[in-house]
């Protein structure tokens, strides 16, 4: 090395310090990083042709590494030769519960490193920032680290008066208001990153040691559960160190258990994950510490805007307001897409305790948060346009949020909000058939089955049976979509719900048709025409008429196919339902194709085709082109 290494952080020189005391902390065990200590040497790296980068500010959650990456760069700097004035650490301990040091106590710090006796250091802080400054001002370059700092306010009266020097800050908050810095976030480890530091502290305490290396699978299942936070590896490593005979499957299932994890991340008398996270808690302002509680009721892995607010009880622009200030406090990062927020999954463990302890807000707050899922879904359902199909904003809400709608309705029905369940869970129905979550309608149906037959709730139960009866007719689960379908009908039936009626004799035909059993389908098609007819539903009857066109195809009875098809199309052109035309168009196709007319078969299906396109739908537009491309060969 070359150039002093002062650490400044408890020290209290009586007289001027020896030339080059190593006052640098030493780096602790060090794995992975190599771009983030590459941009970090980018920043601090003397280049006469570019800027210079004077602060550089490293901020992310408590236990991430921030320190040690910090004092890593300058070991590696001042290993390079890039800082001959020296190297200036002290730590602010800008989290300290018991209060940190005051500017000036920082300063007289410093000041006694840079070798100024007691008795010459200003009484007042204008004095001291500027004797510091012209002490600096006098050497070679000075890398000055600035650990633990909590606000930008701590770090300020610290900064040198020179462009010279650097100045590398680290934080729990991105200091986003000392202008002038380069921003640097730190994330946790990647996963194999994690496996390896892991692995390497283990073998730095006992070489022998190879229980990492040799169970991979349960060694990944470790450093999942401790979030890759290097925080809670080191905790881990210190663990299986202390006990050389514990298999790690035994340490996975202790950190298994999410209401004990944060207990078992600790060590001795270190500080654990909780007491670090303690730290960064303590330091919110109110309002925000109440939402970083309030955000872990939400069953999903981000929470929108909207939906904290809804939990917070506070306007979406005073939440989005906070969201952002959790943001920059680093106990909170942001979701995808733009607008949605996650914990990091301890953190959310550790929010989760803090929102225990107020059990009745909670409850409040889930409510609330229930009931604006409940509205925004029926929102969203009830402005589908007449081909049932959803707006652009709607669809991507609902993507991104449909994971946590099937969970807060599960949710609903295992606690005191039962009744929101079906709530939530009905109007989702159009969503998940559009996109074809089959596995989401089979739990989430299946628990609201559940709750109507335990509860007496015939209606219930039958709007259940309906949509899990769909799921298996789409997965090909014949025999089982029959027995729903037909209980879907007595329970209709006893109602006296002819609508519903009319849809499941519709769907017991379609099923029957498609095991082969024309004559079934013949039956329930006719019953399902009348039905519809009577509701005066044009559309019920339009797909009936074609349906009963397909039996006749497929009994090779042609003439009448091409009949049912032209009734169903005069029903779906009266009424400008270009999809149900563009399907009718297909088929005609299709039975033209079969009396060898191949340019009536074309001529359905380019017809067919454009309309397709116009409404969006490319997959069919495809399938018709194969059609053509078959024809031509055919006609060859």
């Amino acid at each position: 090395m070359s150039g002093p290494l002062i650490q400044a952080r408890d020290v209290a020189f009586a007289a001027a310090p020896p030339a080059a005391p190593a006052g640098l902390p030493p780096v602790d065990l060090f794995t992975g990083r190599t771009t983030d200590l590459a941009v970090l040497a980018a920043a601090l790296r003397p280049d006469p042709a570019a800027a210079p980068v004077v602060i550089s500010a490293v901020a992310g959650l408590a236990g991430v590494g921030k320190t040690t990456l910090a004092v890593r760069a300058a070991h590696e700097a001042v290993e390079e030769g890039w800082f001959p004035g020296g190297v200036l650490f002290i730590d602010l301990q800008g989290y300290d519960p018991r209060g940190r040091p005051s500017p000036d106590a920082a300063l007289s710090t410093l000041l006694r490193a840079l070798g100024v006796s007691a008795e010459h250091i200003p009484d007042e802080r204008a004095g001291r920032e500027a004797l510091y400054r012209s002490l600096l001002a006098r050497r070679e370059p000075v890398l000055l680290v600035l650990d633990n700092a909590s606000s930008a306010d701590q770090v300020r009266p610290l900064l040198p008066g020179t462009r010279t020097h650097r100045v590398l800050v680290t934080s729990r908050h991105t200091l986003a208001d000392l202008i002038g810095a380069r921003q640097f976030d730190l994330n946790v480890l990647a996963e194999a990153e994690a496996v390896s530091l892991l692995d390497s502290a283990v073998h730095a305490a006992r070489p022998d040691d190879d229980r990492v290396a040799a169970d991979p699978a349960a060694a990944g299942e470790l450093v999942r559960l401790c979030g890759c936070l290097p925080l809670a590896l080191s905790i881990v490593a210190a663990l299986l160190v202390a006990d050389p005979g514990q298999p790690l499957e035994d340490l996975v299932a202790a950190l298994g258990e999410a209401s004990t994890r944060l207990g078992e991340l600790a060590f001795g008398d270190s500080s654990g994950v909780h007491a670090a996270f303690d730290l960064s808690y303590h330091r919110l302002a109110p309002a925000e510490a109440r939402l970083f509680r309030l955000l872990s009721l939400n069953p999903g892995r981000q929470v929108g805007t909207a939906a904290a607010a809804a939990l917070a009880d506070l306007s979406e622009r005073r939440t989005d307001k906070l969201l952002r200030s959790l943001c920059r406090a680093h106990v909170l990062e942001p979701g995808e897409p733009r607008g949605w927020y996650r914990y990091h999954d301890l953190l959310r463990l550790y929010a989760q305790e803090r929102a225990a302890d107020d059990p009745d807000e909670a409850e409040r707050a889930f409510a609330r948060l229930l009931d604006h899922y409940v509205e925004a879904v029926r929102e969203a359902d009830e402005r589908r346009n007449p081909a049932h199909e959803y707006s652009r904003a709607a669809l991507a809400w609902l993507d991104v949020e449909h994971p946590t709608l099937v969970e807060a309705a599960l949710v609903a029905s295992r606690t005191g909000h039962r009744e929101r369940a079906p709530a939530l869970a009905f109007p989702l129905t159009g969503f998940l058939f559009y996109r074809r979550h089959w596995d989401d309608c089979a739990v989430l149906y299946t628990t609201v089955y559940e709750m109507a037959v335990d509860a007496g709730d015939r209606a219930g139960e039958a709007g259940a049976v309906h949509r899990l009866a769909r799921p298996a007719r789409e997965m090909r689960e014949h025999q089982r979509a029959r027995r729903l379908y037909e209980k879907f009908l007595g329970l209709s039936r006893e109602a006296g719900d002819l609508p519903a009626v009319a849809q499941a004799l519709h769907n017991l035909g379609s099923i029957a048709r498609r095991s082969g059993d024309l004559t079934a389908a013949l039956g329930h098609y006719d019953e399902a025409l009348d039905r519809y007819r009577q509701l005066g539903d044009w559309r019920g009857e339009a797909d009936i008429v074609f349906n009963l066109g397909t039996v006749a195809r497929e009994l090779r009875r042609d003439e009448e196919a091409a009949a049912r098809y032209a009734e169903a199309m005069r029903l779906v052109v009266a009424h400008g339902d270009r999809l149900r035309e563009a399907r009718v168009l297909v088929h005609l196709g299709t039975l033209a194709r079969r009396r060898r007319d191949h340019d009536d078969a074309r001529h359905r299906w380019v017809r067919a085709m454009n309309l397709y396109a116009a409404l969006g739908h490319e997959d069919m537009v495809r399938g018709i082109r194969k059609r053509l491309v078959g024809l031509r060969r055919r006609g060859r």
